[in-house]
Parts: C-alpha cells; structure tokens; sequence
C-alpha cells in the first residue's frame, strides 16, 4: 500500500467516513469521486479556468489549490463550486478565507470545501 493511500485511508477514518465500508463499498465511492474530480477538470477546462482537482494514476483525487485529498463524492462538488465563487468575486455572498467558508449575508452556511447548500448559493428569493 502506498503512503498516499495510507494517507487517504486515516484522513477517511478522522473524517468519520468508510466507517464499516466494504471492499466494494469503499471501491464504488473512490470510483464516484474520480468522476466527480474528471467532470469538475473537464468543465474548468472547457470555460478556460484551472481545474480544481489532482488524479493520480492510482485513481486517488487530490485538491489542486492546496493537496488535501478528497475522501467524499460530495467533496468534488463542494470544491468545485468553492473556486468558482472564489473566482467570479463572491456575488451575493460573504467569504472568510479563514474559515474557507461563504456565508449569507444572514450569516447562513451557504459552502465550503467540504459542503454547500443550493438553497444559499442559488436563493430563489432575495436573502
């Protein structure tokens, strides 16, 4: 086993996920990731920006922007819709850097590298 898989497979056990995961399980979710983190390049790539993720050849996706991995499908979303905001100049919402969060203007959690809420990012209704 490699160090980045070793790697992967303790931040996935901080992070609380592939707790009682299958072979199959953890298979299928390594698989959802990858084409999460391929479409996400794809999309930057054909709108001219940087895509936002890493694929090793062993399949592992990383964050470009600082190297952490991505342990869920989720993630690849939440981290590609986090650059994109960072790079159209927040529109209605308010970024921490710290936190590396964007935020209502109510103080709502709209994303963050790991989450987003579309009901804050694409409000139907002014906030």
């Amino acid at each position: 086993m490699g160090g980045m898989e070793r790697r992967l497979e303790r931040l996935e056990a901080l992070a609380g996920d592939g707790v009682d995961e299958t072979a199959a399980e953890r298979a299928e979710r390594l698989r959802m990731i990858k084409e999460g983190a391929e479409s996400a390049n794809n999309r930057a790539l054909r709108d001219g920006r940087i895509p936002p993720f890493v694929i090793a050849d062993d399949g592992y996706v990383s964050c470009a922007h600082d190297g952490r991995p991505v342990v869920t499908s989720h993630q690849t979303s939440a981290e590609d819709w986090y650059m994109r905001e960072l790079e159209s100049g927040y529109g209605h919402l308010i970024h921490d850097p710290a936190e590396e969060t964007f935020r209502t203007r109510a103080g709502e959690l709209a994303m963050s590298r790991d989450v987003m809420n579309l009901r804050y990012i694409i409000p139907d209704r002014p906030l």
